[in-house]
């Protein structure tokens, strides 16, 4: 049997989201920060993309990271994120995974009872630190990057909808924020198609008639993503999320970055304050923790730093290659 490809990676999930976490195999990233790393893989290798997360290798909702060298020299690894759709700058259960991933692979050194490492992305240095019990790795926490509120009560329009508002929020990516009582609606499993259809269809409104640009990132300048909530009605400062990004693709985890993006948006609020938690909590019932840890200031905006908790768990190893003559080298798109 003839290879034209074999990349090795080791499949974990966070909170029933997975990642996809290539460790071997990939032709080197080059730039000199991780946002021109994102860009050259865009630019070049995002053949590899679709290869690694599309069928018959990947599914429509498949997630994953790449480990590269990092650009700061105070991280253990550089990681970038990618999906369906693309690349993005920052990912919470993805940092869990690939953490989880680089522990157990033994890219990075295991120390009980906590092993405190960074990572490089392309939002910034993440802080890791791995709670560890012998050779047992039981849960990660992260404090994530300056997380803010960008803009509030922002108009959006659609057609089968009277007008609503939503926030956009910054929480390692770009968020619109929105209350599903907006739409008459709970977050359940029997409504999430009707959540992520609404929310691709918010997402392309506000990047079509709204800009946003990071203050101190500029490279980072769309909405990625569309999180709506509810409050839990048994959990004090609890609330359930759907996330919405990608081509159609919706997180099956309670989202990292966007637990983040509404913990600014509670800290704006006067809803919770320093070293107070929140239960953020998926449409499947899965659970992270967050926590606002201090508030910082973010090229003239207020924002906070938050921490955030969770599990992941192996589910793959994996050898994923290429034979030769395989029509679907670059995966099958629908």
């Amino acid at each position: 049997m003839e290879l034209k490809r074999n990349i090795l990676t080791v499949d974990s999930h966070t909170a029933g989201e997975p990642t996809r976490v290539v460790v071997g195999g990939f032709p080197p990233v080059l730039g000199e920060d991780m946002a021109q790393k994102r860009k050259y893989l865009s630019d070049n290798l995002d053949d590899l993309r679709k290869f690694l997360m599309r069928e018959p290798r990947g599914h429509d909702n498949m997630f994953g990271s790449i480990i590269t060298e990092p650009t700061h020299k105070e991280a253990s690894i550089g990681v970038i994120f990618m999906d369906n759709g693309g690349y993005l700058n920052m990912c919470g259960h993805g940092t869990i995974g690939t953490s989880k991933v680089a522990l157990e692979m033994g890219l990075i050194k295991k120390q009980s009872p906590i092993t405190s490492f960074k990572i490089d992305t392309p939002a910034g240095l993440v802080d890791v630190n791995a709670k560890v019990n012998g050779e047992k790795v039981e849960e990660i926490s992260f404090l994530n990057v300056a997380s803010f509120v960008y803009a509030t009560d922002i108009e959006v329009d659609l057609d089968e909808f009277l007008s609503f508002n939503v926030d956009i929020c910054f929480g390692g990516n770009f968020f619109a924020m929105v209350p599903a009582k907006v739409f008459g609606l709970e977050i359940n499993k029997e409504n999430i198609y009707k959540f992520r259809d609404l929310g691709i269809k918010i997402r392309d409104y506000i990047n079509k008639h709204f800009e946003v640009v990071h203050p101190l990132l500029p490279s980072i300048n769309t909405v990625d993503l569309v999180e709506f909530y509810e409050p839990l009605k048994d959990i004090e400062k609890g609330y359930r999320n759907i996330v919405v990004f990608g081509e159609d693709q919706f997180d099956r985890s309670p989202c990292g970055t966007g637990t983040s993006a509404k913990l600014a948006l509670m800290y704006h609020k006067n809803e919770i304050g320093i070293d107070e938690s929140i239960s953020s909590m998926s449409v499947l019932g899965s659970l992270l923790r967050g926590k606002v840890r201090r508030e910082v200031e973010v090229g003239g905006f207020k924002g906070i730093i938050p921490e955030i908790t969770g599990r992941a768990f192996i589910t793959a190893y994996n050898n994923l290659v290429l034979e030769d003559e395989d029509i679907f080298e670059h995966g099958i798109e629908f």
